[in-house]
Order: structure tokens, then sequence, then C-alpha cells
């Protein structure tokens, strides 16, 4: 089981945000609510001026080739084009906001976890954003304060997300409540097992003698997941969890499983008062129209 017992908070009036499912390229993107974000993130909205740092989640694109027939849903039909806009976006953001982004199922790398960062074959452009830190899949990020020689750290473990169909589908609560709505209660269970991935066989993922890089060695202040599409919060033992929203509208399959995403929504956490705010971005007509 994991527990957090020290309440970090720092000196500086600081914020995080996190984004995930970006899916530029899909014809289902919304990029009108996205553009909206990109206007407030650069307004001087008082919130806005506090972030310091934003955690994206995975699934930044929506990839080529990822399932039969996707051809058919995609408005940008190469990787290097989809990577282009994702760039095109994030240049956009302060220079004083650090970006650090991790793949997931959909980016141009391999399925299997843990997953390597986002190459430079297709994403080129990525690696030019002086401000964006391209991560694995997972990735533990521990933020530092040094105040009168007094150091403060508070830790992110960021994890796209692709075991929170396994912990669903395998375990019987989750079933019942049908925890895709809810799925926080899902990333508990990665918590209380210590372990991202426990399902052997459920998710691909390269073996190790060494080292298995998909254990919770460090309990985090905040667990960030993407994959579902909804936001959603919980508090476990002391640990935040935040999965994320989306930036893509309801896709034909979501509908045939179910799947009511949550688009456009910007939770923010303050580092000083411990305060969460949740910001929606969303243009209703573009979800609507679902394109």
């Amino acid at each position: 089981d994991s527990f957090i017992f020290d309440k970090i908070r720092f000196e500086e009036d600081a914020c995080i945000g996190f984004l995930s499912d970006i899916h530029c390229g899909s014809d289902r993107h919304l990029g009108r609510s996205f553009e909206r974000f990109l206007e407030w993130i650069n307004s001087d909205d008082e919130t806005a001026k506090k972030i310091k740092y934003i955690f994206i989640i995975g699934d930044n694109v929506d990839g080529v080739g990822i399932f039969p027939g996707q051809e058919n849903v995609l408005k940008l039909k190469s990787m290097k084009e989809q990577y282009s806009l994702l760039a095109s976006y994030l240049k956009n953001v302060p220079r004083g906001i650090t970006i650090f982004m991790c793949p997931g199922q959909h980016d141009a790398v391999r399925v299997a976890e843990p997953q390597p960062i986002i190459g430079k074959q297709y994403a080129e452009e990525l690696h030019a954003i002086e401000n964006l830190i391209l991560v694995t899949n997972p990735c533990l990020i521990k933020l530092l304060e040094k105040n009168n020689r007094i150091e403060k750290e508070f830790s992110v473990l960021m994890y796209h997300g692709a075991s929170i169909h396994s912990f669903i589908n395998d375990i019987k609560e989750l079933r019942d409540m049908k925890a895709h709505r809810c799925p926080a209660k899902a990333v508990r269970h990665m918590l209380k097992r210590r372990h991202l991935a426990p399902m052997h066989g459920d998710v691909v993922y390269i073996p190790n003698a060494d080292f298995d890089p998909l254990v919770i060695h460090e309990v985090p202040h905040i667990l960030c997941t993407g994959e579902v599409h909804r936001l959603d919060i919980e508090n476990y033992n002391g640990t935040l969890i935040i999965t994320g929203s989306c930036w893509q509208a309801q896709t034909p399959f979501e509908e045939k499983v179910g799947n009511i995403p949550d688009p456009a929504k910007f939770p923010v956490f303050n580092l000083k008062t411990g305060e969460l705010k949740i910001f929606d971005f969303e243009v209703e007509e573009e979800v609507s129209k679902g394109h």
C-alpha cells in the first residue's frame, strides 16, 4: 500500500497544470478549444500568470495505423504533420513555463512500456522548443524549491495509463461501478499495489531483469494519468490523483463502447496553498459537431 505523510507546500505562489490526450491530427481534434486555452495561458488572468509547469501525459497526436481504418478519421495523414501542429501550439506557451511531455500509445514510439521519449524522426520540431522537456512513460518528476537553505521536493508521477482498462475489467467493484466514468477509482489501485500495471500479460511491457520501471518505488505527491478522456480527481492516503481530460470530441469507437469523454478541462494545482482549480475551455459547438 502507499502512504505519504509529508504535505509539501512551497513558499512561492506557483501553480502546475495538466493536459493529456490532445490527439492532434484527428478529425475530432478540438483545435478551437485548444486555441482558447492558449489565449488564456497568455492572458493576464491571475492563475495563468502563476503557472510554472505543465505536464502533458501522452496521446499527444492521433497517430497513424493505430487501429484498422484510422486513415478515414484523420485530418492530418502523417505523423510529421501531426507533430508539426502540436509544435505550433506549444510554441505559443509562455517561455517561463516548463513543459514535461511523455508519450502514449498513439505517439510515434513503441507501444510496449516503459515507452521512450518521442524521437526526432517524426517530431524534430518538438525537440527545438526550448521550454519543452520530453520524458519517458512513466516518469517521476521532482520539483525543487530552495529557500533559506531549506530544500523542498514535490514529486509528480506521470503515467499515460494504458493499464486503467485492465484494472476496470479485472476488479469486480470497478466493473460494477462502471469506473470508466470515474477512472481515478482505478488509479487508486495502482497506488494500493505500488505498481502501475501489475496484471501480467494485460499490458505490453519490456521485461527488465534488473529493475521494474512500473513499480512505484517512491510514493508521489501527485499521480497523473490520461487515456480515459475524463477528468477525475481523488485523494489516496495523501497522494492527489488526477486523470486527465482530452482535446478530442467523442470518436465512433468511444460511442460504440459507451465512453463519454469530458473534453477541454485544465486542472491547475497551487504548490503554495494546495488548492486545485478546474478551468473549462470547451467550445460547445465544436464538441457537438464532433469536428
